[in-house]
C-alpha cells in the first residue's frame, strides 16, 4: 500500500493503480481467514486485515473517478469497465472488517454491499449460486458421474460470515426478500437502490 497516494500498486517501482485495490486489497482478508481456520497460533489482527482501509477508500474515491462516470486506475487517465469493475472491488472488501463491522470513508452512503472475497460477487450471489447447483441432480457424462464441490474454505468463511451480525434482507420492489449484508452502518443504507431494508 502507497504511502502517499492510499492505494496499492502491483508491484515494486510501479504506480499506484486503483484495480489492485482488489487485486492486492483482497489478499489480507483472504489471508486472515485462512489463518483463522487453520487455528494457528498467528497474531491475528481483530478488525482490519493487515491494511488501511480508510486511505486505500479515499483514494479510490477522490483520485480515480471520472467526471463523465466510471472509474480509473489513476488520475488523468481515463475510465474504463475493468477499472471501474475492481475499483469498485476493493473498495467493497475494504469496507468489511474481519470482524464484521464496517468502515466507510466519507458519507455513509458510500457503503457497498458485502462481497463473496472468494468469487468478487456479492455474497447473497454466492448463495444463489450454491442454492442452484446444490438442486441440480447428478451429473453424468459418458454413463460416469462427475462430482463436484465448492472448497472448504469458501465454504467456511461463507458460514462464518453469515453468523456474524449486521445481516440485514433486502425487499425488492416485487415484495420477495433477498440477503445483503452491511453491518452496524445498515441504517445509514436504508432507502438505497430499487428496494428499501428490513431488519431480518
Amino acid at each position: 500500500q502507497m504511502n502517499t497516494e492510499g492505494g496499492f500498486a502491483g508491484r515494486a517501482n510501479k504506480l499506484v493503480d486503483s484495480c489492485y485495490s482488489f487485486w492486492q486489497g483482497a489478499i489480507f482478508p483472504l489471508l486472515h481467514e485462512a489463518f483463522r481456520q487453520s487455528g494457528d497460533d498467528v497474531a491475528l489482527p481483530p478488525a482490519i486485515a493487515w491494511f488501511s482501509p480508510g486511505p486505500l477508500q479515499t483514494y479510490v474515491f477522490l483520485a480515480c473517478q471520472h467526471d463523465s462516470g466510471g472509474l480509473k486506475d489513476k488520475p488523468m487517465k481515463s475510465a474504463d469497465f475493468y477499472h471501474t469493475c475492481y475499483a469498485l472491488s476493493g473498495v467493497a472488501v475494504s469496507q468489511y472488517e474481519v470482524d464484521g463491522e464496517t468502515f466507510v470513508m466519507g458519507d455513509p452512503a458510500n457503503l457497498l454491499e458485502r462481497t463473496d472475497i472468494y468469487y468478487n460477487v456479492l455474497l447473497e450471489k454466492a448463495e444463489r449460486k450454491c442454492a442452484h447447483f446444490d438442486a441440480l441432480p447428478p451429473l453424468t457424462v459418458d454413463g460416469r458421474q462427475v462430482e463436484g464441490r465448492e472448497g472448504q474454505g469458501a465454504v467456511e468463511w461463507r458460514r462464518h460470515t453469515l453468523s456474524m451480525k449486521g445481516r440485514v434482507e433486502e425487499v425488492t420492489d416485487e415484495g420477495k426478500s433477498a440477503p445483503t449484508y452491511t453491518g452496524p452502518g445498515a441504517a445509514a443504507a436504508v432507502g438505497r437502490g430499487s428496494g428499501g431494508y428490513a431488519s431480518s
